[in-house]
């Protein structure tokens, strides 16, 4: 009778995997993606020590990451883009805030968001 309890045990022992065995080794940090996905979400530009905690990193490579910025500020800060960010009721971009003409692409954008609120509001 014993035996027949101690088979469901030995089943479900030999089925246990020790979930930190086959853990994955974290890949390095792209850090020029992480520059511009921080400026396409709109993100304003972060500190070294806000960086590394973002993204579980101390080794913040700051110029690939201050490059990345770049690229994504000039992508979403593109006045054609910010129009169309203001028609659909998205918010003007943190990350277009440090452009030297940043009152020109704001008012960019809400020429957008009163077009995208006359259309909401004509429905």
């Amino acid at each position: 009778m014993r035996c027949i309890a101690l088979i469901p045990v030995l089943f479900l022992s030999a089925c246990y995997v020790d979930p930190y065995t086959h853990a994955p080794t974290p890949a390095p940090t792209d850090w020029y993606q992480a520059g511009w996905d921080d400026a396409m979400s709109g993100q304003p530009i972060r500190s070294n020590l806000v960086i590394a905690h973002m993204h579980n990193d101390e080794k913040v490579d700051r110029q690939e990451w201050l490059k990345g910025y770049a690229q994504g500020q000039q992508r979403i800060c593109d006045p054609k883009f910010l129009v169309i960010q203001g028609q659909s009721g998205k918010s003007f971009p943190a990350s277009c805030e440090t452009l030297p003409d940043a009152e020109i692409r704001r008012a960019e954008w809400q020429k957008g968001e009163r077009a995208g609120f006359q259309e909401s509001f004509m429905r």
